[in-house]
Parts: structure tokens; C-alpha cells; sequence
């Protein structure tokens, strides 16, 4: 017994004095952790992200981009431009020259945009009183405001009207238990706009508007203020710029969607 325990603590000592460090080496070649950012462009960034096991519900994977504002900036693209009433985001993406897109708000059965809808400084959408949030651009400056909140007085060049709400100022809100395909939108503290969307998973509100809201130290992304988009069927996203491909088509077409354009000097 005590030559099989002499030969036992060899082998120990070789593993921890030769494997041991290749480990080490592999984990410090290896490919980075997926939950952080890729910088495609300057101002421009996406992520992957795979949660699972408490504090969420479910297993949650995700695409995540961020952009810079001041230089790609977001609109809204909507399909009635191109004389039809609905599109898959890819199509409503490569027609408007976008180079990434998420499906907007919701709408009715034979596909009419319900809430507001700004676009280029028009209202092409009116508002609707409801407990939802708006998305809107005023003076080149994203922000996520309640309904009774809106006030237009000509300087908002962007807003679509969907939720609800699930981040503000900092904060995370309680909401329904509901759990379904996912794609939102948040705002960070230094004014990047977040696009997300789930990929083949079904998550919960609350646990998505706790990523949106927890500091990415803690694997967040630490956002200002959130709100969903549309989802279910309705969740899609497509990116097509340089390097980066994203694919993720919804169930059925949506009438319209949120695009993140170059800057032109």
C-alpha cells in the first residue's frame, strides 16, 4: 500500500508540475469569454451572451450589438415605404440600406403599426394611450420615456411607441410573467443605444430587464433604460457590416423595425 501511495503522489506532482501550466497556457490563447464585446468598427460592437442557472428562469442565449449614435445612427424603417404593408426585417434592411435591424412595435392582424411611429421628423403613426413606453430621438439624443410622458414640439426625428418599459433610470421594474422569444432595445449611461434579440430561447421579462439593468461586471449591460420590442414571432434581427453576419429570422414579416445607418459626412 504504501509504494501504490508513493506512486499515486508521483504521478500528482507531474500533473500539477506539467499539466497544470498547459492549462494555464490554453486558457490564456483560447478565444475570449463570450460575454464580451467584439469592436467591429469604431462605435460599433456586438456580443454573444449565454446565461443559464439562477437568478434566471430559463437558458437564455442572446446577440447583442451596441452602437454609438453620433456615429450610426438609429431610425425607424417602415415597410409601407416600399407600398406594402409587411416584410422580414433582412429584406426591410437591405431595401433601406441599414446595416443592422430589429422588428419594432406591434400591430394589428392585417399588419397596421399600432402606436407611434416618427420617422425623418414625420409622424407617419399617431400615439396611443397606453401604458407602454416610446423610443425617440430629440436632437441626435436616444431616451425612453412613459405615453403620458411624449411631448412633440418638432424636435423628435425618431419614435416608435411599444413595451412596456423595463429598465428606467437604473432601475428594474416589475413585470408579468411571461415568457417568450425576445427583442428589445436599452440605452446605457453614455447614450450607446443596445439592440437584442434571443436567439432560439424563450426568456422571461424580468430576467431580461435584469441583464438590461445589472453593470457588466456582473455580466449586465448596464443600461439607463430599456423597454421590449415586440416579440414571439415577431423577434428578428439581421446585421450585415464587414466582418459581421447575423441572421435571425422571426416566424412571420413585421411592418416595422429600428436600423442602425453609417454616418455620412
Amino acid at each position: 500500500m504504501k509504494r501504490l501511495d508513493r506512486t499515486r503522489n508521483k504521478w500528482t506532482i507531474l500533473f500539477f508540475a506539467l499539466g497544470a501550466p498547459l492549462i494555464l497556457m490554453g486558457q490564456a490563447t483560447g478565444s475570449p469569454p463570450n460575454h464580451s464585446w467584439q469592436k467591429i468598427d469604431e462605435g460599433f460592437e456586438v456580443r454573444s451572451m449565454q446565461l443559464d442557472g439562477p437568478p434566471y428562469q430559463t437558458f437564455i442565449k442572446l446577440r447583442v450589438l451596441k452602437v454609438d449614435m453620433d456615429k450610426f445612427p438609429v431610425r425607424v424603417i417602415d415597410s409601407r415605404v416600399f407600398g406594402t404593408d409587411r416584410m422580414e426585417i433582412k429584406i426591410l434592411a437591405q431595401k433601406t440600406q441599414a446595416l443592422a435591424a430589429v422588428n419594432g412595435s406591434f400591430f394589428m392582424p392585417d399588419y397596421r403599426p399600432l402606436g407611434l411611429l416618427i420617422i425623418d421628423g414625420r409622424e407617419v403613426n399617431p400615439l396611443r394611450k397606453t401604458d407602454w413606453g416610446v423610443f425617440l430621438v430629440q436632437d441626435n439624443r436616444p431616451r425612453i420615456i412613459h405615453t403620458k410622458e411624449f411631448h412633440n414640439e418638432g424636435t423628435v426625428s425618431q419614435a416608435l411607441q411599444v413595451g412596456p418599459r423595463l429598465v428606467v433610470d437604473g432601475r428594474e421594474l416589475l413585470l408579468k410573467k411571461q415568457v417568450a422569444r425576445r427583442s428589445a432595445l436599452g440605452i446605457t449611461f453614455k447614450n450607446q443605444i443596445i439592440l437584442l434579440n434571443s436567439e432560439d430561447t424563450n426568456l422571461y421579462a424580468q430576467d431580461l430587464a435584469r441583464i438590461f439593468r445589472l453593470p457588466e461586471s456582473e455580466g449586465g449591460l448596464e443600461c439607463r433604460d430599456a423597454l421590449t420590442l415586440d416579440g414571439g414571432p415577431s423577434a428578428q434581427m439581421y446585421v450585415d457590416y464587414k466582418s459581421l453576419k447575423i441572421n435571425l429570422p422571426g416566424g412571420w414579416p413585421v411592418p416595422n423595425g429600428i436600423g442602425v445607418f453609417k454616418r455620412t459626412p
